[in-house]
């Protein structure tokens, strides 16, 4: 009984982790690709 009742709390959580870090993830590749485009392509290939 105890089992199921600490499932209860841990899924919402694990969730909102979940669905916190896909925002951050994103905004930091469109940042990264953002900042490469900006330097331009100094290697020349």
């Amino acid at each position: 009984m105890n089992v199921t009742r600490r499932l209860k709390v841990v899924e919402p959580l694990l969730c909102g982790i979940v669905i916190g870090l896909i925002p951050v993830t994103l905004a930091g590749l469109f940042y990264k690709a953002y900042i490469q485009y900006k330097r331009g392509n100094q290697l020349g290939i």
